[in-house]
């Protein structure tokens, strides 16, 4: 008995922290856990910026729009759900325009928690102009747990 419950609680603690470690994405209420190893089998993307709490830094991680393109989201706007609970609302027209990625490294480093990570969504505001505003800043949200579509 005490080996199946010593099992059992391997088992569940796993799970838990599969789900903890995983990005939560949410589309008509069903979630869908997306790990960084599921994150890197899609094609990779760097962009060299530097944001409002990071000096000119390489951020390498997926497209937003092949991450919802491959998870079959189509929605026209998404939220994004730090761990604090921070939100924000982008459109995914301009994702698509800007390219805009989730990053899950930071100058070649997989990103924790003290690293703006797990994951990080990044404009390249160095490239061009327009991003360089307050907006954009609110936009990066950093320490993702969550995004969904709305």
């Amino acid at each position: 008995m005490k080996y199946i419950f010593l099992m059992l609680s391997i088992f569940f603690s796993n799970l838990c922290s599969a789900e903890e470690d995983a990005l939560v994405l949410i589309h008509h209420g069903t979630k869908i856990y997306i790990t960084t190893a599921d994150l890197e089998k899609l094609p990779s993307w760097e962009i060299k910026t530097s944001t409002n709490f990071t000096p000119q830094s390489i951020f390498t991680g997926v497209k937003l729009s092949d991450l919802l393109e491959n998870y079959h989201v189509s929605s026209e706007v998404i939220r994004a759900f730090a761990w604090d609970d921070y939100s924000y609302t982008l459109p995914v027209a301009e994702l698509i325009k800007y390219s805009v990625i989730l990053a899950y490294k930071k100058n070649n480093e997989y990103m924790d928690m003290s690293e703006m990570g797990p994951y990080a969504i990044i404009y390249p505001r160095d490239n061009y102009h327009e991003l360089k505003t307050l907006e954009v800043n609110a936009k990066t949200v950093w320490q993702v747990k969550t995004i969904e579509s709305l």
